[in-house]
């Protein structure tokens, strides 16, 4: 027995249905702050896990560049720059997609999907965004400090073109990993865990960490177009830098566009394979 989407009225706009989509989501970050505040201690902890994580991503920067002023024309403080966005780029991720898509296997193994799909909103968005970890945004706060104080160093002081350059391509960025884990745990309809994909997924998000041409020539074409984490850390501080134009920036817009709708096809494709878990 194969299901589908529970659709809205025939006679409502596209409009309308996204814009409830907006109104829901704000309910969900609405109940994680009321969640958050009933457990300050979480907050802390994550906060001290994130300093530490912070801490341990900027020492290896600190030992190289401790034997040289330059790596393939980057120099120590870009590369804190490059660490800072990383610590932002993350800590969304792990605010708004991680606490969702590692519950993948359980709405699809224990039958949580069958009351989801039963749902008037769209079963994926649902999927993807409902749950939130507010904690993490401080994660978010520090590596916003640790990006100021690169650019600082470095004396770079981008336009405001170029700050849209980058906000544009961090969004990018984070729209295309999404996907690509979306992807990953979409295939969940088809294999009994993707644990181990998830961690594999994890593990290459961490090549972020470091500037793209500190990679052989094929591994930053797989960092750029098959696991895209170059559009979402190294082209934006190359866009702050001023070493960037607008056509990276259109190619991540038109790849994210992309990304968006093979996921929705794969998302329709395994919704039609899946049969409920609780029956």
């Amino acid at each position: 027995m194969s299901y589908v989407e529970v659709r809205q009225p025939l006679d409502r706009s596209w409009w309308h249905r996204q814009w409830r989509h907006v109104r829901l989501w704000r309910r969900f970050l609405a109940q994680a702050v009321v969640r958050e505040t009933q457990y300050r201690a979480h907050f802390l902890t994550t906060l001290l896990v994130g300093l530490v994580q912070l801490g341990l991503g900027i020492v290896p920067t600190l030992l190289l560049f401790g034997f040289t002023q330059e790596v393939h024309g980057w120099s120590r403080a870009e590369v804190i720059t490059l660490v800072g966005v990383f610590q932002i780029v993350t800590g969304l991720m792990a605010a708004f997609v991680a606490p969702n898509l590692n519950r993948m296997t359980a709405y699809l193994t224990e039958g949580e999907l069958d009351g989801v799909l039963l749902r008037p909103v769209s079963s994926q968005f649902y999927l993807t965004l409902r749950w939130i970890n507010v904690a993490e945004l401080s994660n978010v706060a520090s590596g916003i400090v640790v990006l100021v104080l690169g650019l600082v160093q470095s004396g770079i002081s981008p336009t405001i073109g170029q700050v849209v350059q980058a906000v544009v391509l961090v969004v990018c960025g984070l729209v295309l990993l999404t996907c690509v884990w979306s992807a990953m745990s979409c295939l969940a309809f088809w294999l009994q865990s993707v644990g181990p994909i998830g961690a594999v997924y994890l593990g290459l998000v961490e090549a972020g960490r470091y500037p793209l041409a500190f990679f052989p020539v094929a591994v930053r074409t797989f960092l750029t177009f098959a696991f895209p984490v170059a559009f979402a850390t190294t082209f934006p501080v190359r866009a702050l830098a001023g070493d960037l134009g607008w056509s990276p920036v259109a190619l991540g817009a038109g790849l994210s566009v992309v990304a968006v709708m093979l996921i929705r096809l794969l998302w329709r494709r395994g919704l039609r394979t899946y049969a409920s878990a609780s029956s």
